[in-house]
Order: structure tokens, then C-alpha cells, then sequence
């Protein structure tokens, strides 16, 4: 298949494992171009604003993702308690059982953050809120909901971090697994 046969999507999917696995300043025009099978011409054709506007444009459709993979389940219907649970379900698949860095994360990280602090704001943002509204169903009061989503985000995504750092999934596995059991306690 010829570079220009690649789908659109397919050609985010690619950058996104590269910004995902290099982060935005370790990540080159050259591992970029690899990645996807296009020339650099090719990538700037798409991205004008070359490796920045890569970098927004596959956060922007990592929040799209997110949304459809994790917070519409999680705010659909059903009983809240088995929403909040099927939410840590489909973090776990997300991040491939801790394998996967969270791309805002890489994206935050470095000199890079201002560039993205947009996409990463509304990602982390809208998770938190949207936990909060259903942990909100459940019974806590408003103040306790939010402390609680915000503090589950934080734990979630600090085991990610830890994660890729030591080069081992456990604690993400075990950060769901105790959020299993504590995220509901009233």
C-alpha cells in the first residue's frame, strides 16, 4: 500500500503512538515521517503548522476518543455504581492494562505544555466533571464528588506516569483494583 493510501485516521493513529511513546519534545519530524510512511512534504501538506499542529490534532482526537470510549458510558444510562465500575473497565482496555502512556500526559510534559495546556485542559477537565456528576447520583454531595473524581483522575493518571517510568503496568493494575474497592465507599 503506498503512503498515500493511508487513511487520514490511520495517519493520527500512527502519530499518536509517537507522541505517545516519545512525548512531543523527544518526538522528530523524522521518527514522525517514519511512523506514518509519509514524507515530510506529505506531513506538512496535512499539518502545516508541521509537529505542533500534529501534536493538536491528534490531542483533540484523543479527547474525541476518550469521550466516546469512556465518559458517554459513563454518563449513559444505568446504575451509577456499574457505570463508575465499567469506567475503570474501559481504562484498563484504553491504556492497554497500563501499557499505554496517556497522551496528554506526554504532551503536558516539558517545555511543550503551554502549546497543548487547550486539549489537556479539557480532557482532564471533562473526565473530572463528568465523574463527579455521576459519583454525584451515587449519593456524595457535590463538594465530596468532586474532590473524590478529582483525586481518582489524579490517582489514575500519576499510576500511568509511575508505570512508564519504572517500565512495569502494576501499578496501574493495582491503582484500578483498589479504586474498585474504595472509589464508592461512602
Amino acid at each position: 500500500m503506498g503512503a498515500a493510501l493511508i487513511p487520514f485516521d490511520e495517519v493520527l493513529d500512527r502519530l499518536t503512538r509517537v507522541f505517545r511513546d516519545e512525548g512531543y519534545e523527544a518526538a522528530s519530524l523524522a521518527n514522525l515521517s517514519r511512523a506514518t510512511g509519509l514524507g515530510k512534504a506529505s506531513l506538512y501538506h496535512y499539518f502545516p503548522g508541521g509537529k505542533a499542529d500534529m501534536a493538536t490534532a491528534v490531542a483533540e482526537r484523543s479527547n474525541e476518543i476518550f469521550r466516546e470510549k469512556i465518559l458517554l458510558p459513563l454518563l449513559g444510562p444505568g446504575e451509577p455504581r456499574m457505570r463508575i465500575l465499567g469506567m475503570l473497565d474501559n481504562l484498563d482496555r484504553y491504556y492497554a492494562r497500563g501499557e499505554d502512556s496517556c497522551l496528554l500526559g506526554m504532551l503536558a510534559m516539558g517545555g511543550s505544555v503551554t502549546l497543548f495546556q487547550k486539549q489537556v485542559r479539557a480532557g482532564i477537565e471533562g473526565w473530572i466533571l463528568a465523574l463527579a456528576r455521576v459519583l454525584g447520583e451515587v449519593g456524595f454531595a457535590e463538594t465530596d464528588a468532586l474532590q473524590r473524581a478529582e483525586d481518582a483522575v489524579l490517582r489514575i493518571e500519576g499510576a500511568l506516569l509511575v508505570a512508564r517510568g519504572i517500565g512495569d503496568a502494576g501499578p496501574f493494575s493495582r491503582t484500578l483494583a483498589r479504586m474498585r474497592e474504595t472509589l464508592l465507599e461512602l
